[in-house]
Order: structure tokens, then sequence, then C-alpha cells
């Protein structure tokens, strides 16, 4: 995680050398909204997590809101449905034949991001983000065995990431890459197992 966050403030920082001064329009209050798509690279992480897994690929997409407090800072609230997961290979003691088994634990999820907002060409606008999020689970599955009663019903996450708005006509275009880390075990078993989610996202997007 540690990795991961000095990574995400690397590039703020580099985007901060190259963009420039910050933008000196005022605009505040809702300034913005709209909707994302995406692809989810998801797995697992912990001291009980399995020791060899893949990442699950799957959707991620939905809307947020916009609330600027100044042309730099702004607060922004989304709303998601995101499939999570892992995949792992199974090996049969008798036959010892290995077959590959996907993991699917599929959220609605509300990140709550903090955005810092940088001025770079007068229609490219790069930004960086980060906050909690709490999410919702909808369905979780071993193979083709339901095992949602085994997990929480509830998962809490941290978020960082960066991304850029490129304004075309009243709208913009959107594009941003995230990481999000679990902050608490999705085992509810009662083994009381160290297993969080973990995902790298890819979305695009249209605001208006």
């Amino acid at each position: 995680m540690k990795r991961i966050i000095v990574t995400v403030l690397g590039v703020a920082l580099v985007l901060t050398a190259t963009t420039g001064v910050f933008a000196q329009t005022a605009l505040t209050g809702f300034t913005g909204k709209g909707f994302k798509v995406g692809l989810n690279l998801a797995n697992i992480t912990g001291g009980d997590a399995p020791d060899e897994t893949s990442m699950r690929m799957g959707f991620a997409g939905g809307g947020w809101i916009t609330y600027a407090f100044s042309d730099l800072f702004a607060v922004q609230p989304e709303l998601f449905y995101t499939m999570k997961g892992y995949k792992y290979d199974f090996t049969d003691p008798i036959t010892q034949q290995t077959e590959t088994y996907t993991f699917k634990a599929d959220y609605i999820e509300v990140p709550v991001l903090a955005r810092v907002s940088l001025s770079g060409a007068s229609n490219f606008k790069p930004n960086f983000y980060a906050g909690p999020s709490i999410a919702f689970l909808l369905s979780a599955k071993n193979g083709d065995t339901d095992v949602k009663e085994y997990m929480k019903s509830t998962d809490f996450g941290l978020i960082g990431g960066v991304g850029a708005d490129y304004l075309l006509g009243t709208g913009k275009i959107t594009f941003d890459v995230r990481y999000n880390v679990g902050l608490t075990s999705t085992d509810d078993s009662g083994n009381d197992s160290d297993v969080k989610n973990s995902a790298i996202t890819f979305l695009v997007g249209y605001g208006f």
C-alpha cells in the first residue's frame, strides 16, 4: 500500500511541475456531474490471502457529482457498480488435474473523493484525488457456489488516483486511473481470516 501511495503522490508532483500554475477563475458550488465506465483489475491482499492468485478482469461503472469549494479543491461523491474478486488454480489431489476458478464478488461502491485540479492547456485539466469508500456486497460466488453468506455485507476501502478532463463544447471527456485498497477483511465465516479486496481501475466518461 505504501508503494501505491508513493506512486500516486509522485505522479501528482510531476503533473504539478509540468502543468504550471493553478487555474485563476473561481468556480464554486455544484460544478459537474456525469458517468464513467471502465475496466477493473481486481485481486486480494492480506495475511490469509492465498499465495498465488491472479487478477479478475471485470466491469466498473457509475456516476458522480462534483461540489467545488474553489477552482483548486472539490469534493466528488460517486456511486459505482464494481466487479471484484480474484482467480486461482486448484489441483485435484486424486486426478492431479489443475483447473482455474474465479472468485466473484460484486459490489455497489460509494467513494467520497477529495479532488485537486490543476491547470494545463485551455481544454486539458489534470487532477488527482483520494478518499474513503464504502461498498455493499451484491453477490459472491466461488466458482459456481454461492458464498455470499460467508462474506461481510459491507467493505471499507481507500481510493487514490490521477485523472484528466478534456473540455469538449459544453461538456468534457474524463479519464482516470485509480487504486482501491481494502481496509477491512471481507471474511465473515467465523475464522477471522485477513482477506481484503484490492483493485486497479481504468475509467473513461463524460461530464456535463
